[in-house]
């Protein structure tokens, strides 16, 4: 594919995936507000710890075979009907392997109510099973509008779900409902897009021989990253109670959240765009550079100033009663955009060829990060725990920006270079912040403290980045203007 068409797809999987994501935020973002309100701390604490352990025996469930499907040369008819196999085997495991250790899992956390969570989880597996062969072929062909499609239907009607369970008073258990109904509707959908449903077919060395070295890295990678960004929760799961645990992880999904949509339609178009790109090792690597730029634009502008204004954040979305996760939310908001910029650097070692980089970096943070946590957790509960992010990981960032640039063939100044003007523009914008609060006072109604810190913050991000590097801005408004306004429309 040239490198003109290889643009054209990526701004057609852009304008797709952005639609989705800012479709479905406007309808996630007021329902899963009001959720929380209604919803106790407990609740998000019983389903962190079903997630826990779950969530890391679903890593296992379809050995990194779709990641491996996009990424190989070819794809034949067999080869996908032995993915179809394996991936329905081994979520068929995985999910008797979820259901023999849940009890055990409520004896460790003293929460009998986890059993029925966990359990009732383990349909998603199911579901899952028969639409991941097809989502993989469908990524291969570039096909991000089907994609899109099937990402805010079934969003929407998850979301839908778990509002009306939490008004019908189903505690956890509405979030549970809205995982399930959320996994049937994309399943369906991408089934449904692909055009027929890929049936298990025979399995041998010869299919499934292209697919083992970067299944299997892609899969060492998933542990371990799990490992690393689960390892607080299980921390503070074991040392503090559900409701603390709770006031966390909801800081830790407020926190990521900007970050994590942003990286979800990232490295979707990603991915496949840049295993395209590997005959033009130039053009890849300018095209990762501009990639890093836009990314850290929107990630220190959006998550920094979530940090700076997280208090007022969580007193007027989420109520006083939650008012106790606004320092976690403000200490791991700040680390959010190396995390974020990290996401990428896995995908594009992963895109190229070089798993074994991305193996390496999470090997890493999964030996750092849960020390660092443990340990501030000891020294200073949740504050503790949520200062040992912002303290550990930018170790972990020098390693995985190392080994990129390794990767794909320049220098770490060169990597850095993009992240400059967003870090010095969200300093001042931090700043100019404070200067807000203690200029209106922090007793004004948080409402309108809010909306004042908002508008002065995002007016000084704004203008520090057109003064500082200006054809970053242009690229990014460039980038948002082809994105919104297709080729056709314009002429």
């Amino acid at each position: 594919m040239s490198a003109g068409n290889l643009r054209q797809a990526a701004l057609t999987g852009a304008r797709w995936t952005v639609a989705a994501k800012v479709g479905l935020q406007l309808v996630t973002w007021p329902v899963t507000i009001v959720v929380m309100r209604l919803l106790e701390p407990g609740d998000y604490g019983l389903f962190a710890i079903a997630l826990l352990f779950s969530g890391f025996i679903v890593l296992f469930a379809e050995l990194g075979l779709g990641v491996a499907l996009v990424q190989t040369r070819e794809v034949s008819q067999g080869m996908a009907r032995a993915a179809a196999t394996l991936v329905l085997l081994l979520n068929g495991a995985v999910a008797l392997t979820i259901i023999f250790v849940s009890p055990w899992v409520a004896d460790v956390y003293d929460e009998p109510d986890v059993v029925l969570v966990m359990r009732l989880l383990t349909f998603e597996l199911l579901l899952a099973a028969f639409a991941s062969v097809p989502q993989a072929l469908l990524e291969r062909a570039l096909q991000f509008r089907s994609l899109s499609i099937a990402q805010m239907a079934a969003g929407a009607a998850g979301s839908l779900t778990m509002l009306v369970a939490a008004l019908l008073d189903a505690g956890a258990l509405a979030l549970v409902a809205g995982t399930l109904v959320t996994a049937l509707v994309r399943s369906v959908l991408i089934v449904w897009f692909h055009g027929r449903l890929v049936l298990p077919g025979p399995v041998n060395l010869a299919t499934v021989r292209p697919m083992v070295h970067v299944s299997s890295q892609v899969v060492l990678g998933r542990v371990l990253w799990y490992w690393y960004g689960q390892a607080d929760q299980l921390v503070l799961g074991r040392l503090l109670h559900a409701v603390q645990l709770g006031y966390y992880s909801v800081a830790a999904q407020l926190a990521m959240l900007p970050a994590s949509k942003a990286m979800e339609a990232v490295n979707r178009v990603a991915f496949p765009i840049f295993s395209r790109s590997i005959a033009d090792p130039a053009g890849l690597r300018e095209m990762y550079l501009r990639t890093v730029g836009l990314l850290a634009l929107y990630g220190f502008g959006v998550c920094w100033g979530l940090a700076a204004v997280a208090r007022e954040f969580v007193l007027l979305v989420l109520g006083a009663k939650w008012l106790a996760a606004a320092t976690p939310l403000a200490l791991l908001a700040l680390v959010a955009p190396l995390r974020m910029l990290c996401s990428l650097h896995n995908t594009t070692t992963t895109a190229v060829g070089q798993p074994e980089a991305a193996t390496k970096e999470l090997v890493f943070a999964g030996l750092l990060i849960p020390l660092a946590v443990t340990l501030g957790a000891l020294w200073s509960g949740l504050t503790g725990a949520s200062f040992a992010w912002l303290a550990a990981f930018p170790l972990v960032y020098a390693l995985s920006i190392r080994l990129t640039c390794r990767a794909i063939g320049f220098s770490i100044l060169d990597g850095l270079r993009p992240l400059a003007a967003p870090v010095w523009s969200g300093c001042t914008m931090i700043g100019a912040i404070w200067l807000v609060r203690r200029g209106i006072g922090a007793d004004t109604r948080p409402g309108m403290l809010l909306a004042a810190e908002v508008v002065v913050g995002g007016l000084v991000y704004a203008a520090m980045m057109a003064l500082t590097a200006r054809p970053v801005v242009i690229e990014a408004w460039t980038f948002v203007h082809d994105v919104l306004i297709p080729e056709r429309k314009r002429e």
